[in-house]
């Protein structure tokens, strides 16, 4: 099994400000989307609070989200977005993928359509 990476496009979603093209890594266990934060100000995405995580390492951080727009495959969903550091890996997370309908595929390392679930 292998990792999927999938190229992503970030977008302010109150100016329409987009940011280039960049490849993430697409994360089941990561609850929302990462983005470097340096980029997230460049294209005026506003800080709306400071929220505790634990990263892959296990430690304790805070970081910052906002609310931006992530487009993948040419389809776009409004998402809240974590402001990575600079030593933090570009994670596509599950809120994302699941409002896109998009399910890993691991072993083909790709994306595929996934259902809708209604219960």
């Amino acid at each position: 099994m292998g990792e999927v990476r999938v190229e992503i496009v970030v977008v302010n979603p109150r100016t329409g400000a987009r940011s280039e093209p960049m490849v993430a890594l697409a994360d089941t266990g990561a609850t929302l989307t990462v983005i470097p934060g340096a980029l997230l100000e460049e294209l005026g995405i506003r800080k709306h609070r400071r929220v505790p995580l634990v990263p892959a390492d296990g430690r304790r951080v805070q970081r910052d989200v906002g609310e931006a727009a992530v487009a993948v495959n040419g389809d776009s969903t409004p998402c809240r977005v974590l402001f990575g550091a600079p030593e933090d890996a570009i994670l596509l997370g599950l809120t994302v993928l699941e409002q896109l309908g998009l399910a890993v595929d691991p072993v083909q390392r790709r994306l595929l359509p996934a259902e809708f679930l209604l219960y």
